[in-house]
């Protein structure tokens, strides 16, 4: 075992054991609305966005809000293990962006190193029994019509982490964000100047954030967990553009810079006819004064609904979500090592742990 590894583990440990004893003692807060927001003891968020899709929602059982579940990090949920004794399954009821386009989001933690999202609605357990008999906690109906993403990895990218990153622009976004990043044009990286930069502690050199970024749902990428039978979605992360006032419609796409994501033919629309999973591409607009080529022009950041609520009410028992579901979005590149799991043992043998990479 390298030393670097020895180190990255032990550090593990302590800011581990630090995060438990904050979770004991702090809970998260919620609005008026029982929706997330980030307990006192958070000092650092970022906002992700989610694109629900409307096929997610369910009237019968009040599925009619998204939500979303982590198990390490600040205000963590409550773990099947006991490390975490926050909110349980399905976790925490998050901020709508627009109803109307299913359209949500969440100030994250910065430590937080994965979350699924899901439809907030806990589907219960499925169990097999000797005979083969299959029994529902809560039925059949709702057990299928509790919705969830797979875990994903929600800190950063790094170049070889992700195949739809590794090949936009010719495979050359991320050489051309690094050049951006160290130089003095910052064109590429458009509203995203922030987000990109050069990680250090582990020498995985030119990295993005996914803060103001969206998560969008492929359905057609699926899978069954085997044991609990429960179906989870992947996706990916993409540049949130917002609104684009000429068409109504919100926007988001591969590239940081709005103006090249459309030239690309890489930008696309998120609302109830047109799903976010199967986007169609939006026909360009016509520029307004750009700011040294570094605004979306024609766009707005939406701001959060006011007085949205959802009659849904956490419940106590849980569904099982995979915590060694893979994220199909992520593919670990031969030159970087994987985002792993540090599996530790805590608090009289509970497991917890945080994504960490090394060589």
């Amino acid at each position: 075992m390298s030393k670097k590894l020895i180190s990255i583990i032990l550090s593990c440990v302590l800011v581990l054991s630090l995060a438990v004893v904050g979770v004991i003692g702090v809970s998260a807060a919620t609005d008026k609305d029982d929706r997330y927001v980030p307990s006192e003891s958070v000092k650092e968020t970022h906002r992700i966005y989610f694109a629900m899709p409307e096929s997610w929602m369910n009237a019968k059982f009040k599925a009619d809000s998204a939500g979303a579940y982590w198990w390490n990090g600040q205000d963590a949920c409550g773990s099947l293990d006991g490390a975490s004794v926050g909110n349980a399954w399905p976790g925490y009821k998050i901020q709508v962006a627009d109803a109307d386009a299913n359209l949500y989001y969440v100030d994250l933690p910065s430590d937080v190193p994965v979350i699924i999202f899901n439809n907030y609605l806990n589907g219960g357990e499925r169990k097999t029994d000797d005979a083969g008999k299959v029994t529902y906690e809560f039925g059949e109906e709702q057990f299928k019509a509790a919705k969830q993403t797979v875990d994903i990895t929600c800190q950063f990218y790094s170049e070889g982490d992700d195949d739809y990153y590794d090949n936009m622009a010719d495979g050359e976004f991320w050489a051309k964000a690094q050049e951006a990043v160290e130089g003095n044009d910052k064109t590429f990286l458009g509203n995203f100047q922030k987000n990109f930069f050069m990680e250090t502690e582990y020498d995985l050199g030119i990295s993005m954030n996914f803060d103001n970024m969206v998560f969008v749902v492929n359905p057609n990428n699926v899978t069954v967990n085997e044991v609990s039978g429960k179906e989870s979605y992947g996706g990916e992360f993409y540049f949130f553009y917002g609104l684009n006032e000429e068409t109504g419609k919100y926007e988001y796409g591969g590239l940081p810079n709005y103006e090249q994501a459309k030239e690309a033919g890489e930008v696309y629309n998120i609302d109830k006819n047109a799903t976010p999973d199967e986007p169609s591409t939006t026909k360009p607009t016509n520029p307004g004064d750009n700011n040294n080529n570094n605004t979306n022009p024609t766009t707005t950041v939406p701001a959060p609904s006011q007085g949205v609520t959802s009659s849904t009410n956490p419940v106590s028992t849980s569904d099982t979500p995979s915590g060694s579901s893979d994220n199909s979005a992520v593919q670990t590149g031969a030159t970087t090592a994987a985002a792993v799991l540090a599996v530790l043992l805590v608090a009289g043998g509970a497991v917890v742990y945080t994504r960490k990479r090394f060589e």
